[in-house]
């Protein structure tokens, strides 16, 4: 359950996250959509083509809208929560179509152009750029579960670490926008497996998605692995310590006929929303002051810390076991290994010794999650952080230990409580009696 102190509130997202670790320069270049798609173009990450930038309006006058493909987006460079954004789903004999349903002519568009330009819809109240880029489709997974726009993927990055994610799904009430404030609906996402656990529009909790009945939760999203290197290497390129980074999956058809999808970013934001901590049952303070402060030193490790920290592992029914206990542990090739070990719920991280974990390979420096300050009833020392599996009567847990000296004690591995939801601990005079 989620406590109250955990939840992240717009002061401490303003002061100790978005001011703190964002630069004015990054910030910038999270403001500026055309500024964005330039940077990470550089950077070679992919966002949708670009096919038209507007500054005046001679320029909107003069331009031959033939010249476009059937189906594109009009976006402002400085819109904020979707605003100002047109979707043209196809070109017909007298003019557009755009996804909901409206027919627009060649003025329609060229008028909405100008109004971005005047800045209507821009964040600062000042004059802005438009442009026209590539649609993104929507991807056959998410069909059943969207609504005339193309649903996206919003990571929240810190430190370089995935702290938390969502799947936005537009609806008919939101007009086929993946904005929340405007009806769509937001699932949670697991970080370590990329599937969505729960699902909430405004506020409330929902389950299936109204047009379709559709379940939301238990959906898994394509190429999970590679949306979580987009959004840390996106939020690299910028800059910026403190993001969302938005990314949706253009569909593809091979020659062979065969799926393919390529994750595009279609923008970021340097203070995000709040309400990604709805969808996710979570609270988002927790998780940051878990990363805040770790030598975090590439992207790969930042993604191998946050699937060890943030696992939403499912409730499963309760498993009874004794203070002591036979675990498997699997080594840096997956092979399983039997090594004795105390469930000690006075220790809230699990330990494994020292010369265990590097004889089954994980000290490698890969596994190698950050180093931290423990404190103890004999001093303080500094351990090693490991990426750990291990199956505890036969339930698979995923977690990250601390490395430590344990080669005088008989047990090799300690269990803490963090690594304990789901088991009831059953405590006998004759286990009680025995030493660690």
């Amino acid at each position: 359950m989620t406590k109250l102190n955990d939840i992240l509130g717009m002061n401490a997202r303003n002061f100790l996250f978005q001011g703190r670790y964002n630069c004015k320069k990054a910030k910038r270049i999270a403001d500026e959509k055309l500024l964005t798609k330039r940077v990470l173009k550089q950077a070679k990450l992919a966002v949708p083509k670009l096919y038209k930038q507007f500054k005046s309006e001679g320029g909107v006058e003069n331009f031959d809208l033939s010249k476009l493909p059937d189906s594109f987006v009009i976006k402002p460079s400085q819109g904020l929560g979707g605003e100002g954004i047109l979707v043209i789903e196809k070109k017909e004999p007298d003019g557009w179509l755009a996804v909901d349903g409206t027919k627009l002519t060649d003025n329609d568009l060229r008028l909405h152009i100008l109004d971005i330009l005047a800045g209507r819809y821009s964040m600062l109240d000042l004059s802005d750029r438009a442009f026209i880029e590539e649609r993104v489709r929507v991807h056959p997974r998410f069909a059943a579960i969207s609504c005339q726009g193309t649903p996206d993927i919003g990571v929240l990055v810190f430190n370089r670490v995935p702290v938390m994610a969502f799947l936005r799904l537009p609806t008919r009430e939101s007009h086929g926008k993946a904005n929340m404030f405007q009806g769509a609906i937001a699932c949670g996402i697991d970080i370590a497996s990329g599937v969505t656990t729960s699902a909430v529009r405004y506020t409330e909790e929902i389950k299936f998605f109204p047009q379709t009945r559709r379940k939301l939760a238990g959906i898994t999203i394509p190429r999970w692995d590679e949306v979580l290197e987009l959004a840390g290497f996106t939020a690299q390129a910028c800059g910026l310590g403190y993001c969302r980074v938005d990314i949706a999956l253009q569909p593809r058809t091979t020659k062979t006929g065969k799926l393919k999808s390529t994750p595009m970013v279609l923008e970021i934001n340097a203070q995000p929303g709040l309400k990604i901590q709805l969808a996710n049952k979570a609270g988002l303070l927790f998780r940051l002051k878990r990363v805040e402060g770790l030598q975090v030193k590439t992207v790969k490790q930042g993604i191998e810390i946050g699937k060890q920290l943030f696992s939403a592992r499912e409730e499963e029914s309760i498993v009874r076991v004794g203070i002591f206990e036979e675990v498997e542990v699997a080594d840096i090739t997956g092979e399983r290994h039997l090594v004795k070990a105390k469930l000690d719920t006075g220790a809230f991280r699990t330990s494994i010794d020292e010369a265990l974990a590097k004889k089954l390979g994980l000290l490698d420096p890969e596994n190698l999650l950050w180093s931290g300050y423990w404190r103890g009833a004999l001093g303080g020392e500094e351990r090693k952080v490991i990426g750990l599996t291990f199956y505890l009567k036969g339930r698979k847990i995923k977690t990250a230990v601390s490395v430590s000296d344990r080669s005088k004690l008989k047990r090799l591995m300690i269990i803490g409580r963090r690594d304990l939801l789901g088991f009831s601990i059953r405590v006998k005079e004759a286990e009680a009696g025995q030493e660690a």
